[in-house]
């Protein structure tokens, strides 16, 4: 009986653990700073973010969804695994972009960068891109 207690308690903690993981990990709750939610419904959320240079989003997660630029810049990403890429966003660039997992997000420019992304709900279950 102990040892059935003990493997529901471990259960629980895990899930909790799990949970509070997945929602540490929110851009729009971990980089609210930067972050603006615009529209939030049972199918998208839309937000936007805003970075001036020398500002950083600590790591978060995306799920897939449609992006689109409002103000060019330079950003540095470094993924979870330590992968580095360099975006140089351009005005008026839009493109869908599949899930990413853990990353951080950098302004290493010289102009305060933006852009806004529609995040869609029915595919934050897909797929991670590494």
């Amino acid at each position: 009986m102990k040892k059935l207690v003990t493997c529901r308690r471990l259960a629980l903690f895990t899930f909790v653990l799990g949970a509070a993981s997945a929602r540490a990990q929110d851009v729009a709750v971990v980089a609210k700073n930067h972050y603006r939610v615009l529209l939030d419904n049972a199918y998208v959320r839309v937000i936007e973010n805003t970075l001036k240079p020398g500002e950083k989003d600590p790591m978060h997660t995306h799920p897939a969804g449609w992006f689109y630029v409002t103000q060019p810049g330079t950003m540095k990403v470094v993924h979870g695994g330590g992968r580095v890429e360099m975006w140089e966003a351009k005005a008026g660039t839009q493109g869908w972009s599949e899930a990413e997992g853990p990353h951080t997000s950098e302004n290493v420019g010289r102009t305060t960068m933006g852009f806004v992304l529609v995040e869609v709900k029915s595919a934050a279950s897909a797929p991670v891109r590494r």
